[in-house]
Formats: structure tokens, C-alpha cells, sequence
């Protein structure tokens, strides 16, 4: 495919190395974002920046405007309606094709979590468009341990039955993404990306810190402990954190990653690699 991408997301953890791919594959990159500042301070300068809200349809319409492909990696509260305004703006736009993150446990079975639910029904919008897309549904992102870590003290949080999980690195994905839109392979698909290595998010956490924060106090609650902190202090994030390794306990790691791999390559990065590169200050 050749034409510019829009990319909506562009400025979180799975959405800055999918922008950073195609900027250095080739394609012209225009990003829809609320934060202009952050958005050329993250791109450093190498995207075009639209200001706007990927809720607002009339902000997604112009964001739109002479671009051939969308990439849609957004917060889960976000990405349906989002979604939705990009596949009813997609013919008057002259769109060509849609990428999409979704989750490597997005199973109609569990869509008794919500998280889970708004993933299906935002790929139920996409699949009913006839509009060519790609869906990508990656584990868990070796950038998401950092948010285990606060200057004093690193949390780690202990269910009954973590299951091991393929941590995959930001970049590698990043990489898949671009690849696809060099491959019509790749259309109608839904590709599951894991890691090539498998961990326990305590365990990945405790060397996590270890390996980048020597000395630093881990703090290990179990997961009651962290509900009833989350629900005593109003702390929404946390609340949520639990939630998500709740529901991980119970389902484990779905899908099956051998056809992305065949046909985009498998992520490489291994967790000791990761880390190299967060105590090298390296870009991921």
C-alpha cells in the first residue's frame, strides 16, 4: 500500500513504536492527538500532527482527509466510537485499508469482561465495513512493568495462579505492523503476537527491578490486598490493574502466534534484552 497513515493512539506505549516503524519504513505518518506538544516532542518532528479528538467525528473527519490507511491503538474506553468514525467516514475519505489492536484473549467466551467486550464489538464494526483491515492481537507489552515502578518502592501484585505469559517488546510490534501493510497476505487476518519467551507477571517484574533497580523495595500485596486499597483510596488505576490480572488468572494466555510469525517474523526481544535497552536509555 502507498499513501499517508493516520494513526490514532499515536503517543501510547503500543501506538509511539508502530509510528516510529512507519515513519522509517517509508510512509508518510499523520497523527490525530489532543496534545500537539507531547505528540513533536515524542515524533521529533518526523510526523504530521493533527489537533484534535478521535471521539469528536468532525476531528476525525479532517484528521482523514487524503490519507489511505487508518491504525487504531487506543485506550479500550475509546476505541469503538473511535472506530466507528473512521469506517463511516472511510468511502467520502477514499480509505483503503485499517490496522487494529486488539487482545490475544478476545474470545467470544470472554466477553463477560469488558474490556474484552469492547474489543469484539470494535472488530465486529471493522469486519462489517468490508473496508481491507488487519487485526492484531498481542499478550502482554514488556513496557507495561514499568508501571509497576514509583520512585520509593516497585509493587508487585500476587494472584493464585499467574499464568506465564509472552511478553513481547513495543518495537517488535511496531515492526509487524508496518510489515503488514507490505503484505495483502496479511488482509481479513487476525494475528496473535507473543513474545519469544515465557514469564509470570511477578516474576517479570521482580526482574524487572532487579536488573534496572537494584536496591529498590518491592512491595508485594496480594491480589485482595490490592483490591481493597484500590477501593479504599479510589485509586482507578489500580482498581484496574487488579481487574486485568484477576481475569488472567482465570482465562491464561490465549491464541496461537505461529501465522503472524510466518508471516511478519517473530518478535525477537527477549526481557533480558528489554532491559538492557531501559538501563541504556535506549528508544523501545
Amino acid at each position: 500500500m502507498n499513501g499517508r497513515i493516520l494513526i490514532l493512539g499515536s503517543t501510547g506505549i503500543l501506538g509511539q513504536p508502530v509510528t516510529r516503524s512507519l515513519v522509517a519504513t517509508g510512509y508518510p505518518v499523520r497523527v490525530l492527538v489532543r496534545d500537539g506538544g507531547k505528540a513533536k516532542q515524542l515524533s521529533g518532528g518526523t510526523v504530521e500532527i493533527f489537533e484534535g479528538d478521535a471521539l469528536v467525528k468532525g476531528d476525525v473527519r479532517k484528521a482523514m482527509a487524503d490519507c489511505r490507511a487508518v491504525h487504531v491503538s487506543l485506550p479500550y474506553w475509546a476505541e469503538l466510537t473511535a472506530m466507528q468514525h473512521v469506517v463511516d467516514l472511510a468511502k467520502s475519505a477514499g480509505l483503503e485499508r485499517i490496522t487494529y489492536i486488539s487482545a490475544t484473549t478476545a474470545f467470544e467466551e470472554n466477553r463477560w469482561f469488558k474490556l474484552i467486550d469492547v474489543k469484539l464489538r470494535t472488530e465486529s464494526v471493522l469486519r462489517a465495513s468490508g473496508i481491507a483491515h488487519t487485526v492484531f492481537c498481542p499478550t502482554w507489552a514488556m513496557e507495561t512493568l514499568r508501571n509497576f515502578v514509583r520512585a520509593d518502592r516497585a509493587v508487585v501484585i500476587l494472584s493464585k495462579n499467574p499464568p506465564p505469559l509472552h511478553f513481547f517488546a513495543a518495537k517488535d510490534l511496531g515492526r509487524m505492523v508496518a510489515k503488514s501493510y507490505a503484505d495483502g497476505r496479511t488482509l481479513g487476518k487476525r494475528l496473535f503476537v507473543h513474545g519469544p519467551e515465557s514469564e509470570t507477571l511477578p516474576g517479570a517484574i521482580e526482574r524487572f527491578v532487579r536488573s534496572c533497580y537494584p536496591g529498590l523495595k518491592i512491595m508485594r500485596l496480594r491480589l485482595w490486598q490490592a483490591r481493597l486499597i484500590a477501593k479504599l483510596t479510589g485509586n482507578k488505576a489500580l482498581s484496574e490493574v487488579a481487574a486485568l490480572i484477576a481475569y488472567f488468572d482465570k482465562v491464561g494466555e490465549l491464541g496461537d502466534p505461529t501465522e503472524a510469525n510466518a508471516l511478519l517474523g517473530a518478535p525477537k526481544t527477549t526481557l533480558n534484552e528489554w532491559f538492557a535497552m531501559q538501563k541504556a536509555g535506549a528508544e523501545t
